[in-house]
């Protein structure tokens, strides 16, 4: 199983790039839009990779940071949702945004994207119910640090328990008072 591919980007396109590695092998690998906006052209890198076996097909799908990478793997898992409307996701959410959305069960996020519909915008929400936090009446602030937390890697249940006990308003305090809470 490959997990990364460390090489030069050889060729770049707004959802596809080609990574040459030191060996001189090249790897076709498919990547979202926030990593293209972040890759240059000739330019040496490393991607985390996910990679998916079919009868008729092998693909790569790179990421630079493991929070979009787990985003695509939790998306790949929603019934109805491949992995071209995974990565579209992902091209079309940040992290901190995905969480927010599926936090607050907002499916008009998710029905932004394209190829997603009303029922596969639910369907998301329904099926990774159990990868959020299920928060009643949350401010939008407490949802952004939510968000925030999550992608820095701490886990759910912590966050909730120590969320529920912090007293600030705002989202950066909110975000201070849980690390120091968390750490």
């Amino acid at each position: 199983m490959v997990v990364a591919i460390e090489g030069i980007i050889t060729k770049k396109e707004p959802t596809f790039a080609v990574l040459k590695t030191q060996n001189g092998v090249s790897y076709g690998i498919y990547i979202s839009l926030f990593c293209a906006a972040k890759l240059e052209l000739h330019a040496k890198c490393e991607l985390l990779i996910t990679q998916i076996i079919k009868e008729d097909s092998h693909k790569l799908y790179g990421f630079l940071e493991k929070d979009e990478q787990k985003i695509f793997e939790m998306l790949l898992k929603v019934n109805g949702i491949g992995a071209t409307t995974a990565m579209a996701i992902c091209s079309s959410l940040d992290s901190n945004a995905f969480y927010k959305a599926l936090t607050l069960n907002d499916e008009s996020v998710f029905k932004k994207v394209p190829g997603i519909g009303a029922k596969s915008a639910k369907r998301i929400i329904v099926e990774l119910s159990d990868s959020k936090i299920a928060l009643t009446n949350v401010s939008d602030n407490k949802a952004e640090a939510l968000a925030a937390l999550l992608s820095l890697g701490f886990k759910q249940d912590k966050i909730l328990s120590v969320l529920a006990t912090c007293e600030a308003k705002d989202t950066s305090e909110l975000v201070k008072e849980a690390l120091k809470k968390l750490a």
